[in-house]
């Protein structure tokens, strides 16, 4: 499944908006969407072309399903092939304890993502991918602000806006000329790394299941979503991906000292790696102005709470719009 822009740069920046979307994650398509809902003329910009991996534990808990529910998503959910949670299993130099769910889903982030954003068009949202926003630092001028646009490192015009939504992840660089948005990172703040494996016949990690490998520097969590394809995130300490041969190496330390089965494939792929996570943007607000999202601050992702956070705030940022 692929998607498209709805429009070129020439006529996103040909025109005023009333709502523009930096980043098209969880937080920014489902605000995108809430926007045109509410028949605001909104423009939602991803520096990514869609769909594209990104590194998540890919589970969706109770809350964010609810809320995706009482948005009328919920059918969305349905047609992904996303699978069902029932037990959540840690393990720990060899031991282990498991718990039943009371619910949630497991599904990858380039089709969750990807059925977003296309779910925002269908509201009403325009959409234009491969292309880099950044926020002018300026004063109110017309009551808009405005974003400069990017691609492949060349200018591509700007685009004015009523309001704007920075929702582009860690570290927000949209908000790089905007003076006041820095982000404090944790001391021991740790790293994400990640990595998909193709379906197998291996019944270590059976789907259904959340498995995490719990070790003194981190932890590895391991989740099958649709297609049977097997999800792996870790948080990992950064002097412990120092001390080992990188972040691969890492992830296999602790899968092989918690105790837990470590598959063939996972010793020949590459693994993709993230910003320390551990953050929070002192200042969410500014003028015409929400940070949300990851963009916003990021929860200690064991807690499963970054998803369903994400949604939330797209659903409550446009009712301040």
């Amino acid at each position: 499944m692929t998607l498209a822009s709805s429009l070129n740069r020439e006529a996103a920046c040909g025109q005023n908006w009333d709502a523009i979307v930096i980043g098209a994650g969880p937080a920014g398509a489902v605000a995108a969407r809430q926007l045109a809902h509410q028949n605001l003329r909104t423009l939602l910009i991803e520096r990514k072309t869609f769909p594209r991996y990104k590194v998540c534990g890919c589970c969706l808990n109770q809350r964010a399903i609810d809320a995706l529910q009482q948005i009328g998503l919920g059918q969305l959910l349905d047609s992904t092939g996303a699978v069902p949670l029932n037990q959540f299993r840690m393990q720990y130099q060899e031991r282990e304890t498991s718990v039943t769910l009371p619910g949630g889903l497991a599904i990858s982030r380039e089709v969750f993502d990807t059925r977003l954003v296309q779910s925002a068009v269908e509201a009403g949202a325009d959409y234009l991918q491969d292309t880099t926003a950044t926020l002018l630092n300026e004063s109110e001028e017309a009551g808009l602000r405005s974003v400069v646009l990017t691609t492949q490192g060349q200018h591509a015009g700007t685009a004015s806006a009523k309001v704007i939504l920075a929702a582009d992840g860690l570290g927000h660089p949209s908000l790089q000329n905007c003076p006041g948005f820095d982000m404090q990172v944790a001391a021991d703040s740790r790293i994400g790394v990640g990595a998909t494996f193709a379906a197998n016949d291996d019944s270590s990690y059976p789907a259904g299941l959340i498995h995490m490998a719990i070790h003194r520097s981190g932890y590895v969590g391991l989740v099958r979503v649709e297609g049977d394809n097997l999800n792996l995130a870790a948080a990992i300490d950064r002097d412990f991906i120092k001390q080992c041969a990188g972040p691969a190496d890492a992830v296999l330390q602790i899968l092989r000292e918690s105790g837990s089965p470590v598959l063939p494939e996972m010793t020949e792929s590459s693994f993709k790696g993230t910003l320390p996570v551990t953050r929070k943007t002192l200042r969410p607000v500014g003028n015409r102005l929400f940070v949300l999202g990851d963009a916003a601050g990021y929860l200690e992702p064991f807690t499963g709470e970054g998803m369903a956070n994400a949604i939330t705030e797209g659903v409550a940022v446009p009712q301040l719009v």
